[in-house]
This record gives C-alpha cells, sequence and structure tokens, in this order.
C-alpha cells in the first residue's frame, strides 16, 4: 500500500507542472504566440463583439488581409480576412459573426486562387484553436468523406487533441523560446494597428519582388473538394442572408503572372464563372489581375502602396455597377 501511495504521489507531483503548463498555453496566449496569431485573435473577438458597426466586410485569406484598406474602400468598412485561413475557417469565421452580429448589409470575397488547391496551414488553424472542438470535428468527418490529404491525414485525431488540451509537446517550445511573457507588448501593438487600419495588415513591406507564388506550381486548377465544399457553403450563407456580394481576385506579381499555366488560368476562371452562373444576384470577377513587381512586398502580398491601388480599383469597379446603392434581392 505504501508503495501505491508513494506512486500516486509522484505522479501527482509530475503532472502538476504539466497541468500548469496547459494552463499557461490556454489562457496567456497574447503573451507568447508569434506575432500571426494576433489576426486570428482579433478576427475571434470581432465574431462575439465587432471593434465597429461595419456595413461591408472584407473576407478572405492574407491576400485580401494585406490587398484592401477598408477606409479606402468605402465607409463603415471592416477588413476580416485572415492570414493563412481557406474557406473552410472563414466560412465559420463568418457564421460566427452573422450569429453574435447580424449579417452585413454587403461583403467582397478574396481568395488566393492557390487556396482553393493547397490546405497549407491546417496546422496553424489547429495550433491557434480558433475553430471550436464541434466545428473541428464536422471538418474532420468531412474531410474523412472526401480523402483529404491534410485535414485527414494519419495522425490527424491525437494532434487535435493535443491542441485542444494545450499539451507541453505543441506548446512549450514556443513558450520557452518567447520567455513565456515576452511577446506580449509586440503581439498588444500589432493587434492595435489592425484595428487602427480598420483590420487592415500588411504582411511584406519591401518596395517591390520577383519571387514567384503558389500559383504557378498548378498545371490545371487541380481544386481541393474539401475547401470547394466549405467555399459555396460560404457564398450560400452570405446569399441566405441577403447580403449584397462581389467576389473580387487578388492581384499576383508579374514575375508570377507570366509563369501560371493556361490550364489552371482557364479552369480557375470557369469555375468562377460557374460560380456566378449560380448566384446571378452576385457581382463575380474571374480574372486574376497581375500588377507590376514593384507593388509587392514579398513574392505573394502587394505592399501598402500595392494595396492602395488595388483598393482604388475595386472601389472605381464596385461604383461602375452601382454595388453601394442597389441590393439586388
Amino acid at each position: 500500500m505504501n508503495m501505491k501511495k508513494k506512486l500516486a504521489k509522484n505522479l501527482i507531483l509530475i503532472s502538476i507542472p504539466l497541468i500548469a503548463l496547459c494552463v499557461a498555453a490556454y489562457i496567456l496566449p497574447m503573451k507568447y504566440m508569434s506575432v500571426e496569431y494576433v489576426m486570428w485573435d482579433e478576427e475571434f473577438e470581432n465574431s462575439a463583439a465587432p471593434y465597429m458597426d461595419a456595413t461591408t466586410l472584407i473576407i478572405g485569406d492574407s491576400r485580401a488581409k494585406s490587398s484592401v484598406l477598408p477606409a479606402q474602400l468605402h465607409e463603415d468598412t471592416y477588413n476580416i480576412a485572415i492570414g493563412g485561413a481557406t474557406p473552410i475557417e472563414m466560412y465559420y469565421a463568418v457564421e460566427n459573426y452573422i450569429e453574435h452580429n447580424g449579417a452585413p448589409e454587403n461583403a467582397v470575397v478574396v481568395f488566393a486562387p492557390y487556396h482553393f488547391c493547397d490546405i497549407d496551414n491546417w496546422d496553424q488553424t489547429l495550433y491557434f484553436n480558433f475553430l471550436s472542438a464541434d466545428e473541428i470535428a464536422k471538418i474532420y468527418v468531412k474531410a474523412l468523406k472526401s480523402n483529404d490529404p491534410i485535414v485527414a491525414s494519419k495522425g490527424r485525431i491525437p494532434d487535435m487533441i493535443s491542441y485542444r488540451l494545450r499539451l507541453p509537446s505543441k506548446y512549450l517550445a514556443q513558450m520557452y523560446e518567447s520567455k513565456f511573457i515576452g511577446r506580449e507588448q509586440e503581439n498588444r501593438e500589432k493587434f492595435d494597428s489592425i484595428r487602427a487600419d480598420l483590420g487592415y495588415c500588411e504582411f511584406g513591406s519591401a518596395d517591390g519582388d520577383d519571387g514567384y507564388t503558389m500559383e504557378v506550381n498548378h498545371e490545371t486548377f487541380d481544386y481541393s473538394p474539401l475547401v470547394v465544399y466549405y467555399y459555396e457553403k460560404l457564398i450560400e450563407m452570405l446569399d441566405a442572408n441577403n447580403v449584397n456580394v462581389i467576389i473580387a481576385q487578388p492581384p499576383i506579381n508579374q514575375a508570377s503572372g507570366d509563369l501560371m499555366k493556361e490550364g489552371f488560368v482557364t479552369g480557375f476562371s470557369d469555375y468562377m464563372k460557374d460560380v456566378a452562373s449560380r448566384y446571378p444576384d452576385m457581382h463575380v470577377i474571374s480574372e486574376i489581375p497581375i500588377y507590376p513587381n514593384s507593388l509587392f512586398g514579398d513574392s505573394i502580398h502587394v505592399n501598402r502602396k500595392g494595396a492602395g491601388v488595388y483598393t482604388d480599383e475595386l472601389r472605381d469597379y464596385m461604383e461602375s455597377i452601382d454595388f453601394w446603392a442597389s441590393k439586388n434581392k
């Protein structure tokens, strides 16, 4: 009996610091997480109580986040796009936003074409715990049915549990790297800057970039059935909530534009035209804009100057179709 008591005591002593690390990882993310986490946290807070009562939302991924300047586009506009997100995460982000705050009057939907093909940040999604356990379970079931090689890959269930419990095996390295609380000031400043820019966030700040983006790696529009499923659920949800929608494409640099394969460009354009045919009240731009390399802060994202150019062009187009004045339902 004494041996059993001693073993139990030792197990308790060992478990206390592990539990403490899990609790710290859960309650102190802004103190140790990398700066990428800030966008997810800012949008998570927006879902429950928006920073401003926006009539127009910008919805999408990092290219939407870095390409559209809300204040320059139209009054009462906020950018709720998330860097690293695909339509999977944004479907639930918008669903939660509408549930807590009601539907916006207008929405601009912008996703990088390659994000229909590649789920390249799923571990980040799990790591940041942006989605609820129920949402992740629904995505996983759908991923199993569609044989998705990323979301339903071998070992995902232990991964999902480890992230949900904030186990040290997933979080201790970053906590140690940040000295546990060393990133709070940087993250708070980033959070405040995103809010000051009404959700806009610059990813690359260089005065030009001639690198290649991921679209150039695709011979055809080899889309992910899982991503397309959630993209169409997102569009359907906006339509069902009587939201005035424009679907636009983010710009890519000239270096990448020169290398994009015709099969990919044509396939993507055909898909967008199909979406437009099923939602005739929506405005759908199927063409991918190609901008000079000088307007890019890195190979993927426009710099702030490029964002200004893109926002001006998008605003001019929206005014030409009387987007703001008319609701087509």
